[in-house]
């Protein structure tokens, strides 16, 4: 695979007035307060996608097709949630400004968590700061993010890692 020429690429704030997304903090709930349930409960977790319970309290619940960036804990760690879900007070959650689809959403994670490794050690990475971070993203002409070019690199990297996939798994079973 070609090395991807970022050079016309465009850094775009995280959060704030111009920003890519409005950025929430979640909402503490503590263990004794925890129902179980089937509702996903999103913590400071690098692991299972965030997910550290399963409740069904339903107080604050956020939407499906958002992104949820650790702040504290496993600073930086960034999943997309396709579920609407209960944010820990350790999560902040990135409600898009625009379509966001998976595959965007996909694009820009590694993206976030590279830029989250800065506070890794040193700090929380809060609200504010987060919000006030940027994203290096491809863009178009008239200055505006690419998103059909996230949207198609994304899946072809997809139909690359399902073909290799196909390609073991035949492999494996004609052993």
């Amino acid at each position: 695979m070609k090395q991807i020429d970022t050079k016309k690429w465009v850094e775009f704030p995280i959060g704030g007035a111009q920003g890519l997304f409005k950025v929430v903090k979640g909402k503490r709930l503590t263990k004794a307060d925890m129902q179980d349930g089937e509702i996903n409960y999103i913590g400071a977790s690098a692991m299972n996608n965030g997910i550290t319970a399963k409740i069904s309290n339903n107080t604050f619940l956020h939407p499906a097709n958002t992104i949820t960036v650790t702040y504290n804990g496993s600073i930086g760690e960034a999943f997309y949630q396709e579920e609407p879900f209960w944010a820990s007070d350790d999560v902040n959650v990135l409600y898009p400004k625009f379509h966001l689809t998976k595959h965007i959403a996909m694009f820009m994670i590694p993206l976030i968590r590279a830029k989250g490794q800065r506070y890794a050690f040193i700090d929380k990475w809060t609200k504010d700061l987060m919000e006030e971070s940027c994203l290096l993203l491809p863009a178009k002409v008239n200055g505006k993010p690419d998103f059909a070019y996230m949207e198609r690199f994304m899946k072809v990297i997809e139909r690359h890692v399902e073909s290799v996939v196909a390609l073991l798994v035949k492999t494996d079973n004609s052993l």
